[in-house]
């Protein structure tokens, strides 16, 4: 069932935008509206506004829009009544009956399911049956404390041993063939984890989404193993241990390669450790990162060249996503679990405080493989390496000061590099300028919401405007309706249009928060743009003129398009209609 207007409202005065917001995102206030960095692409100037007047954002630089639900759908990857849950929650509001929500129901017993799941291989790691895991456990040097705090459980040696006993506690198989603790192989389930460590991997609110699984066979196929990708497990979005890292009293994150990594961390005293999921960070995590509030990231992964070069690429979308970002150089060990197992937390605290920023790091990268003292060719190759990176730095006291420090390296006067920097700079800006225009007239630049809005931007524009005055003033539809005779031609804005019309002809009102149960984010986004766009004529009569002259005169010449297929009769009868109308 629709939830009643009066409920979304109540959510929504209870759940200010800008309150809610501040829990994920860094807001600065400008004149009557707040501006950050985008949550949902990355970016180095904010492009993200909020308007609290209309309790709404928008981001100019990728589209995202909406209202607090919408906010709460994406930052928090939930559906619509689960976000309103959520909001209702927070504002310690009862919920109106729930409505037979299939992929609602289908969340919760996913969670149900990794629950029960993650219990039975925390129970079985203490049972005779878990002793291979014990022993692995054990022999890593972790607490019983530690083994209890993080879950950590074992999957017994056994095609059926999880399925039968989740069968018994009432899951069928196809959900747990969806929920992917079961995979199927020829009609034939069988347990997907089997003689592995298991490592529970929880959300920020405590709930299980997935295992990641340690083998303990050296013959297995993947030493570690994922859960697959769920209705509520994206991996890319996801980092391990955030569930405890996120209330550390540490300013800074340390991010880490493996699930070991970060739990040796914590139990010697790191609280603030986290993992990407066995592969390099990704621009959902950086986000994600970037929202916790941490003043900077601590890049502590394997010492090896695939740990390198996941620490430069985590460098560069951390920067994107706004976080200041250092990394540690281990010598002696190959990862911090060896390190610390090796020479003790304290040494690794020391390691912590004497880690290097970022540019830094990429600088001296650089010269690997080179002789500056005695080969010329390779002082050159070292320069030009240098110049190019110098020129990607955006912040110019950061630049000037790697400047002088390369044009020391190289033994040459800084003069010299800051004019190759800046002639760099100048290459750069042209060769963005260039992409930019090839991207603005390529065809395949197309408005995916809307792809009807570039053979018809015209009549779109007065669509739009005909939506954003028929939001801000409802009582106008009637006229709307007796003036506009040539209706909509665009398909998502003729959707826009008829959801309005028929929410006002069944007397409800036009919430955005009810626009959420309709569309989707990017859909929510248009609208949201839409509002914003034509704001400063969202009560212009004579604006409403225009755009419904437009959208009926586009009609008219559209009939006359098709007037050599009518009969006679139906011309005169077309022409006729013309000339009353023009009488009126």
């Amino acid at each position: 069932m629709a939830l009643p207007d009066g409920f979304l409202r109540e959510l929504r005065d209870n759940n200010d935008i800008v309150s809610v917001m501040q829990g994920y995102v860094e807001l600065k206030r400008a004149g009557s509206t707040y501006s950050c960095r985008c949550p949902f692409h990355s970016e180095r100037t904010p492009s993200f506004h909020v308007y609290p007047d209309t309790q709404s954002y928008y981001c100019f630089g990728c589209g995202a829009g909406g209202d607090v639900i919408t906010f709460i759908k994406s930052i928090e990857n939930l559906d619509y009544m689960e976000s309103v849950r959520f909001l209702a929650q927070r504002a310690g509001m009862s919920m109106p009956e729930d409505r037979d929500d299939g992929s609602a129901k289908l969340r919760q017993r996913i969670y149900e399911m990794n629950r029960t799941a993650g219990r039975y291989f925390h129970e079985t790691l203490f049972s005779p049956e878990g002793k291979a895991g014990m022993d692995y456990i054990k022999g890593r040097g972790l607490s019983e404390h530690t083994i209890r705090r993080f879950g950590i459980g074992y999957a017994p040696n056994d095609y059926h041993k999880l399925h039968y006993f989740m069968k018994s506690k009432g899951f069928s198989e196809d959900e747990l063939e969806r929920g992917a603790l079961l995979a199927r192989n020829n009609n034939r389930v069988y347990d997907k984890f089997r003689h592995r460590v298991m490592f529970p991997i929880f959300d920020t609110r405590g709930n299980i989404i997935a295992f990641g699984g340690r083998a303990l066979d050296a013959d297995a196929p993947a030493k570690y193993l994922n859960s697959d990708e769920t209705f509520v497990f994206q991996k890319r979005e996801t980092l391990f241990a955030l569930n405890y890292a996120k209330n550390s009293k540490a300013d800074y994150f340390i991010l880490c390669e493996g699930y070991m990594d970060v739990i040796a961390m914590h139990q010697a005293g790191f609280t603030s450790a986290v993992a990407t999921l066995g592969t390099a960070i990704t621009p959902s995590q950086a986000r994600l990162i970037g929202r916790m509030g941490k003043k900077e990231v601590i890049l502590s992964y394997d010492s090896d060249g695939p740990g390198q070069k996941a620490a430069s690429r985590g460098i560069n979308l951390l920067n994107e996503a706004g976080v200041k970002a250092r990394v540690l150089k281990m010598t002696g060990a190959k990862d911090p679990d060896e390190f610390i197992t090796k020479y003790g937390a304290e040494a690794f605290a020391h390691l912590i405080e004497s880690s290097g920023g970022a540019i830094e790091y990429e600088l001296s990268k650089l010269t690997n493989g080179l002789d500056l003292m005695k080969r010329d060719e390779d002082r050159s190759t070292y320069l030009k390496r240098a110049v190019t990176f110098l020129a990607q730095i955006t912040s110019p006291i950061d630049r000037e000061v790697y400047i002088s420090r390369t044009a020391e390296t190289a033994g040459i006067p800084a003069d010299t590099v800051r004019f190759a920097v800046n002639s760099e700079i100048d290459r750069m800006k042209k060769r963005n300028k260039r992409d930019e225009y090839r991207n603005l007239i390529s065809p395949r630049n197309t408005d995916k919401v809307n792809p009807q809005s570039a053979k018809l931007p015209r009549e779109e524009k007065a669509e739009r405007g005909v939506i954003c005055f028929l939001y801000h003033n409802p009582d106008k539809l009637p006229f709307i309706e007796k003036e506009l005779t040539g209706g909509f031609v665009t398909d998502f804005n003729r959707r826009v249009y008829d959801y309005m019309r028929n929410r006002l002809k069944q007397g409800d009102g036009l919430e955005m928060a009810a626009f959420n149960e309709e569309f989707d984010g990017a859909e929510m986004g248009r609208i949201t743009g839409i509002l914003n766009d034509f704001a400063a004529f969202s009560h212009d009569m004579n604006a409403l003129a225009d755009y419904i002259k437009i959208l009926n005169d586009h009609s008219e010449s559209e009939k006359y398009k098709n007037a050599g297929s009518m009969s006679a009769d139906e011309l005169l009868a077309m022409v006729q209609k013309q000339k009353e109308n023009k009488s009126k």
